[in-house]
């Protein structure tokens, strides 16, 4: 299995959400308000520095991680840029 983390800009989160309907993805979860800094500047929820980022995780099946990955590349594409949408995924094995 595959665990996918995505960071976006808060104002992609329902696009990722709708994506991963779309994507059958059997669930995820997602952490709000996601504060730090990037390749997209700093986003501290500040007049200084304002904006933050979303966080989803999910489990995967390593035949999904295509499907996702493709999907993801059009967002991207539809939104013209790559900014405010990282996605990483690494081996894990469930504990029992």
């Amino acid at each position: 299995m595959k665990m996918a983390m995505m960071i976006v800009d808060a104002g992609h989160a329902d696009d990722v959400k709708k994506m991963l309907l779309d994507c059958d993805v059997p669930g995820y979860s997602e952490i709000p308000n996601v504060l730090g800094m990037g390749t997209t500047g700093r986003k501290m929820g500040s007049r200084a520095f304002p904006g933050s980022s979303t966080l989803f995780m999910l489990a995967l099946e390593e035949h999904c991680v295509h499907m996702l990955s493709d999907k993801l590349a059009q967002l991207r594409h539809a939104e013209g840029s790559d900014e405010g949408i990282k996605a990483f995924t690494f081996d894990i094995q469930e504990l029992k």
